[in-house]
C-alpha cells in the first residue's frame, strides 16, 4: 500500500444553502481516517498521530500532538478536555489534552486488542465501542486514573513508554458477542420521552439495540429467565447460547434479549413451567416482554 500525502479541507457553509471552500491543509503522517470538534479546535487522527489543529487564514496550524499510538487511528470521539481514540487494532486509547502545557497527555488504554470499527461517548468516563468480530463492549476510567497520567511525547517518554504496566487500564464494565461486525452505534430514545438506548447497526443492514435496565428487579427477572430458557429453548444449530454470546470472550453483564424473546415461541406446556419457577402467571411473562419491547419501539 502506497501511501504519499492527505488532505485535511476546509469549508464554510454559506445562508445554509452552498458550501465556500476556505483552504486544505496538506498532512504528511499517513491518511485521515477521523476528525473530531475539539474545544474551538480540530482533533485529527493521522496514521499514529493525533493531531490538534487551530484554524489560520491560509491553513491549519498545529499546536500539539501525539505521536507513537499502536497502528492507526480509526474513531475519534471528544468531550471537555478529554478524547477517547480508536485504534484500528489496539482498541481504545483514553487522552486528556493539558492545556497549559498545550500537550496531549495518555490516561488510560484498553488491555485488550479490539480492531474497533465505531464508538460512543455514553458519559465523560465510559464508551461503547464495536469491533470486526461483532463484539460490543463497553468500557470505562478507572476512577484517578487521571492523577497517574503518562506523557509520551515529553521527557518522561523515555522511562513511562518501556514500562506497559505504567498505563492504567480501562475497565470493561460489559462484553457481548453480536455475531456481526458492527459498523455504527449511537444513543438515541426511538420514542418520545423514552429512555435512551445504544442503537447499533451491522454490515448486513441489521439494526438492533442495548437497552438498560432502571431497576434490580428487571435484572433479576430477565437474569432467570435467560438462565431457564438456556435450556428449555430449541436450538436449531445446536449451539449453546451463552457458549455463542463469549464467542471471543466472556458474555459480561448483557441479558441475551433475543433469547428471552424466545419464550412467546415455545409451546404452552413449557411456557407454564417456566412462569410457575419464576412464581408468575403465564400472562404476566408476556406482559413484561412485551412493556420491556414497548419502552423501545
Amino acid at each position: 500500500l502506497c501511501h504519499n500525502s492527505s488532505h485535511v479541507i476546509l469549508y464554510r457553509v454559506v445562508n445554509g444553502e452552498r458550501l465556500q471552500l476556505l483552504h486544505r491543509t496538506q498532512v504528511d503522517d499517513g491518511p485521515v481516517l477521523s476528525l473530531v470538534h475539539f474545544q474551538g479546535r480540530l482533533l485529527v487522527g493521522i496514521g499514529k498521530t493525533v493531531r490538534l489543529y487551530e484554524m489560520g487564514k491560509r491553513q491549519l496550524l498545529k499546536k500539539c500532538e501525539l505521536r507513537g499510538l499502536p497502528t492507526m487511528v480509526k474513531t475519534l470521539q471528544a468531550a471537555g478536555d478529554r478524547a477517547f481514540i480508536g485504534d484500528m487494532m489496539q482498541s481504545i486509547q483514553y487522552v486528556r489534552y493539558d492545556a497549559t502545557a498545550n500537550r496531549l497527555v495518555l490516561v488510560a488504554k484498553d488491555r485488550s486488542p479490539r480492531p474497533i470499527t465505531c464508538q460512543e461517548l455514553l458519559d465523560l468516563n465510559t464508551v461503547a465501542v464495536g469491533d470486526k468480530f461483532g463484539n460490543i463492549s463497553i468500557l470505562r476510567l478507572p476512577r484517578g486514573a487521571d492523577v497517574g497520567a503518562i506523557d509520551v511525547t515529553g521527557t518522561r517518554a523515555l522511562w513511562d513508554s518501556s514500562r506497559e504496566d505504567a498505563t492504567p487500564k480501562l475497565e470493561t464494565l460489559c462484553n457481548y458477542h453480536i455475531g456481526e461486525v458492527v459498523t455504527g452505534m449511537t444513543r438515541a430514545s426511538l420514542v418520545a420521552g423514552g429512555a435512551e438506548s445504544l442503537i447499533y447497526v451491522t454490515v448486513t443492514g441489521r439494526v438492533g439495540a442495548l437497552v438498560p435496565f432502571s431497576s434490580r428487579e428487571d435484572v433479576e427477572f430477565y437474569s432467570a429467565l435467560e438462565g431457564f430458557l438456556r435450556t428449555e429453548a430449541p436450538r436449531p444449530t445446536g449451539r449453546e447460547p451463552q457458549a455463542y454470546r463469549s464467542y471471543y470472550s466472556p458474555v459480561k453483564h448483557v441479558i441475551d434479549g433475543d433469547l428471552c424473546d424466545a419464550y412467546s415461541q415455545l409451546p404452552y406446556e413449557q411456557k407454564q413451567k417456566i412462569a410457575e419457577r419464576l412464581d408468575r402467571s403465564v400472562g404476566e411473562v408476556m406482559k413484561k416482554l412485551e412493556d420491556t419491547r414497548n419502552a423501545l419501539l
